[in-house]
């Protein structure tokens, strides 16, 4: 199948991306640049549609190009005019597919050993939000849980943060009661970062199934969470800075839980 001429604007495909850009959701939204549509055919997405502009059909290698002949409902070619209409990064990299998001259902997700989920609990940030799920595919852990009151996932900045990872990681909206009757049912411990916390994140145990949430960096975890969490862990801050980026928290506390549940597999060398 070769890609299919738009030139106009008015064309149904185009206002229809268009429209997308604007409101995205799990059912449809953009990836945008060889390296995000990449993850998604990897990941195995649902690809609705490709578009691409002269420039980048010019110079696509054949093995991507049969990739997306294969995966994509609808293939397109667009002039870098109209290709910059849709796309919303400043610098245009020639390509996006429209996506339609599978995730399991939160009582199907699978776990490779004791559970660990990242928990978003209202982190308003796109980039942030993007990010959180980016570190917590890196961590090995085994979803994403986003609370009501989170940025929207599928936002063009967001999804350019998960840098591909939302294609890796399960990411599973729910609401706060589902989330927490879930936990309880799986026995797996809801832990709260929280910058006013006593205990240090480093003196706890996280190897046992755990579910660490996050709240947005201006107000914190939500006090309907913090009522219901089994422990609040926080950050030893050393230096002058009040506190830490929640991006950065989140990466402090997920590697830990993964410092803690690695097993060493080799000897250490001999000097």
């Amino acid at each position: 199948m070769e890609p299919k001429s738009i030139t106009s604007a008015q064309n149904p495909v185009i206002k229809s991306l268009l429209a997308i850009r604007r409101h995205p959701g799990r059912e449809a939204f953009l990836a945008e640049g060889p390296h995000l549509v990449e993850a998604a055919l990897s990941g195995g997405a649902r690809l609705e549609a490709v578009v691409v502009s002269g420039e980048f059909l010019a110079r696509l290698e054949d093995t991507f190009f049969n990739a997306l002949k294969q995966a994509a409902r609808g293939f397109y070619r667009v002039p870098s005019r109209l290709f910059e209409r849709i796309a919303e990064a400043k610098t245009p990299q020639g390509i996006l597919a429209q996506c339609r998001y599978e995730a399991p259902e939160l009582r199907r997700l699978a776990f490779r050993g004791p559970a660990l989920i990242a928990v978003s609990a209202g982190i308003r940030e796109p980039g942030n939000l993007g990010t959180l799920v980016r570190t917590a595919d890196a961590a090995g852990a085994d979803a994403c849980i986003i609370l009501p009151g989170s940025a929207n996932i599928f936002s063009p900045k967001a999804v350019r943060a998960t840098a591909g990872s939302l294609f890796h990681l399960p990411v599973i909206e729910a609401r706060l009661e589902e989330a927490i009757d879930y936990l309880k049912e799986k026995k797996i411990a809801l832990a709260g970062a929280d910058a006013h916390a006593d205990r240090p994140v480093y003196g706890w145990d996280l190897r046992a199934p755990v579910a660490i949430a996050f709240g947005e960096e201006a107000h914190g975890l939500p006090p309907e969470l913090k009522a219901r969490a089994d422990v609040l862990l926080g950050i030893p801050i050393r230096g002058g800075a009040e506190s830490l980026n929640v991006a950065a928290s989140a990466a402090v506390f997920l590697f830990e839980a993964a410092r803690q549940r690695m097993q060493l597999t080799q000897a250490l060398p001999r000097r």
